[in-house]
């Protein structure tokens, strides 16, 4: 089997099994390791900055804010201070009004008014209303109708209200100058009215427009109408929209808040000035935040490209490192199921993966070993039997030789009988057959001759029966001393296959140890985690095919067991035989010398039958003995012929045993021939 048709096998067996191949699992592992972490820090770094920016953002928010109360502060302080100075020194008493009209005339009260506007650049108008409902301002020439009342005026209500202190109006039209102005007013000290300065707002509008948030965020002031004092779009005195953004930011003094205009996602942080009472509110864009943080945004998606794309390589390369040797390993081991065991792994590393290649190598050499054993004593198995069987079918057919041999003795000593009953039947007219009787008398003597021959042949050929069961008897003991030695090397492969699942056991306990040092590492140890896995399964696989040798060694002994109790049966018969074949040798011995008996005694009945004219007594004297020897001699044929069919018989067990001896060689170099070495 060729590199292309054992990958193209391995795939057959995975293509089931795609996602959990250590590879998809060591990619799957080290892609969720690299880029888990690359997308977290990516994303964390990525919030981080915008929070950042986001707080930046609220904290220059803040600080625009607390620097526009600042400001406003210092800026209402000097009016204060200016306002509340009028208030205890103008003199209301002193006041007149002109003839059909409530504007005041007083020399000296216009003249402090004018000291006070001169003073304070910024003011628009100082002036002063009474009780009473008169009016007087710091210009030469008041502009406000004869029929002006202070009185209705906010700021004069605001100043009568809060009695004692200074307080500061919403934006309004002045009806003196015309302007937008909003008034800073104080009750005077001897309660007769209110002293007052009004300021434009277009101070405030340059305070307030010097402070920005961000590239498109402004700050803006509303007074507690909820009308703007100051905005960058929006016209001074106009309401406030109604709406989420409005009633946030009067619910609290000061506050921070998100919230949604026309769409557009802003941010709000807010206080209100102690001095007024206005609201100052910060507003920033969210899209700013965004657009500040999209470089860092930018930047991390370029370094986890980087990352990823460099961490690909490296775990591309950690990952053909381990899966190169794996595969020949794999790649081995199929072979070696396949039953060749000339595939050697060739892996020049140090490592776990070089410890398990040079282990397999040796397991596979050892199995070559041992196969090549088994292999060697099969075939002096083989050859054993045949020779078992070669020499059975010949004590076979020579036992057919000598029951054949003595069933012609057994015919001859039939006829004997035969013709010895003819002859004492003859002998009661012996004197008229005495010429048949000699004729008969030579008859019987060549028939003993040949009997004599007959005989003597059978002893030749239990003598060789005798020698070929010696024979027998030695081949079967030798044969039973290569089924032994056979037992023995198949106990020393039990051994071998034994050291193979020690090898694979303390495999697996290094991939256990493997494993533990992998859950040591944490995360970072769950790719060789899986790689300690899989040698594990490698190890228990090993651990399986040794298990597997162990159980065709067993049954190969097992075999070999049934094999030596056969040959020893077989040893037992072929010594029963050896017994036997003795037995009818010495039977045969015995005819032998019947016929020698017999041979005499028929010279004898010759001699006799030359004088049976004389002595007819003694001639059936004699023939009375003859036909006991004939009866004596068939049973001793009877039993010869008894002793080779039990013979034949043992012959034919010994056949069969040395058949199946033959077959059970042939079925263990089937099995052997089945590994490649």
């Amino acid at each position: 089997m060729n590199r292309l048709q054992i990958r193209s096998k391995w795939k057959e067996i995975t293509k089931d099994k795609v996602f959990f191949t250590i590879k998809n699992k060591l990619i799957f592992t080290f892609m969720v390791i690299l880029l888990v972490p690359t997308v977290l820090l990516s994303y964390v770094s990525y919030q981080t900055a915008r929070q950042n920016v986001d707080s930046q953002m609220v904290s220059s928010s803040r600080e625009a804010v607390e620097l526009i109360d600042a400001l406003l502060n210092d800026f209402f302080a000097s009016k204060m201070q200016q306002v509340d100075a009028l208030s205890r020194i103008v003199d209301l008493s002193a006041v007149k009004a002109a003839d059909n009209s409530n504007i005041g005339v007083q020399d000296s009260v216009r003249r402090q008014l004018l000291m006070y506007r001169e003073i304070e650049k910024d003011a628009d108008m100082v002036f002063i209303g009474t009780k009473n409902g008169l009016y007087m301002d710091s210009a030469d020439v008041t502009k406000m109708a004869a029929d002006y009342d202070p009185r209705e005026r906010a700021w004069f209500k605001q100043a009568v209200e809060n009695k004692g202190k200074i307080v500061i109006t919403s934006p309004y039209i002045s009806s003196a100058t015309g302007n937008l102005v909003f008034t800073v007013a104080k009750e005077t000290a001897d309660g007769r009215g209110v002293a007052a300065m009004s300021i434009s707002t277009k101070k405030l509008a340059e305070i307030t427009r010097t402070v920005s948030i961000g590239k498109e965020g402004f700050v803006f002031i509303s007074d507690q109408d909820r009308k703007y004092v100051y905005h960058p779009t929006s016209e001074i005195g106009s309401p406030m929209p109604e709406g989420e953004m409005t009633s946030n930011l009067y619910k609290t003094d000061t506050g921070y808040f998100q919230y949604k205009m026309d769409g557009v996602l802003k941010k709000m942080m807010f206080s209100t000035n102690a001095s007024s009472g206005w609201k100052i509110g910060g507003t920033m864009y969210e899209s700013e935040i965004a657009d500040a943080a999209s470089p860092i945004l930018k930047s991390t998606l370029i370094v986890l490209v980087l990352s990823t794309l460099i961490g690909s390589l490296m775990v591309a390369a950690i990952i053909f490192s381990i899966l190169k040797p794996l595969r020949k390993i794999n790649e081995a081991s199929l072979l070696i199921s396949e039953g060749d065991l000339t595939k050697q792994i060739e892996i020049a590393r140090a490592d776990e993966l070089g410890v398990l290649s040079s282990n397999f190598n040796k397991m596979a050499s050892s199995l070559r070993a041992l196969i090549y054993k088994v292999n060697d004593n099969a075939m002096q198995l083989a050859a054993s039997a045949q020779q078992l069987s070669a020499s059975s079918e010949q004590i076979t057919e020579a036992g057919k030789q000598v029951a054949q041999a003595v069933q012609e003795i057994a015919n001859g000593s039939a006829q004997q009988v035969v013709q010895i009953g003819e002859t004492n039947r003859e002998m009661n007219d012996m004197a008229s057959q005495l010429q048949a009787v000699s004729h008969n008398t030579d008859a019987v003597s060549d028939s003993a001759q040949h009997t004599q021959e007959t005989a003597q042949e059978g002893t030749e050929a239990i003598r060789t029966v005798i020698d070929q069961m010696n024979a027998i008897g030695q081949k079967v003991k030798t044969l039973s001393d290569d089924v032994t030695g056979l037992g023995d090397r198949s106990k020393q492969i039990v051994s071998f296959t034994t050291v193979i699942t020690e090898i694979a056991s303390q495999t697996n306990l290094l991939a256990l140890n493997a494993s533990i040092e992998a859950a040591r590492a944490g995360e970072q140890g769950k790719g060789f985690a899986v790689v300690a896995t899989e040698i594990k399964k490698l190890a228990e696989q090993s651990s399986a095919s040794a298990k597997q040798i162990s159980q065709l060694i067993a049954a190969i002994q097992k075999d070999t067991d049934m094999t030596a109790a056969s040959m020893e049966t077989a040893t037992h018969e072929v010594e029963q035989g050896m017994l036997k074949a003795d037995l009818a040798g010495r039977s045969f011995e015995q005819i032998l010398s019947s016929l020698d008996s017999v041979a005499v005694q028929i010279a004898q009945v010759s001699q006799a039958t030359q004088g049976m004219a004389a002595n007819s007594e003694n001639v059936l004297n004699a023939v009375d003995a003859v036909s006991h020897i004939s009866e004596d001699t068939a049973a001793c044929i009877e039993q010869v012929a008894a002793s080779t069919e039990e013979q034949l018989a043992s012959m034919e067990e010994i056949a069969s045993s040395s058949a199946l001896l033959s077959k059970m060689a042939e079925e263990l170099q089937e099995t052997v021939a089945k590994f490649k070495v």
